[in-house]
């Protein structure tokens, strides 16, 4: 399981990250956050475009997805992220 016990992202109902995970898994190639959005939601997860944007944050600041122009997609194992710029 991708969430830890008892903790969660604040805004989003316990159990979103890991379907999030799936499709991005799922897909050949970069997802769009529109696309995303329209499979939770035929996936019975009902969310709003703002939750997707704080779970793919989450998953983008913990290392887990890369985010390009075509869209979002898992980080290949293996690859590191990109060093953070000092704010």
């Amino acid at each position: 399981m991708t969430e830890p016990a008892g903790r969660g992202i604040a805004g989003i109902p316990p159990g979103l990250v890991d379907p999030v995970i799936e499709i991005l898994g799922a897909s050949s190639s970069p997802v769009r956050r529109r696309i995303l959005l329209e499979e939770l939601e035929r996936r019975g997860h009902r969310i709003s475009l703002a939750g997707v944007n704080r779970i793919l944050q989450h998953l983008n600041l913990s290392g887990r997805t890369v985010e390009t122009p075509d869209g979002v997609r898992l980080r290949p194992r293996g690859e590191s992220p990109a060093p953070r710029r000092a704010v």
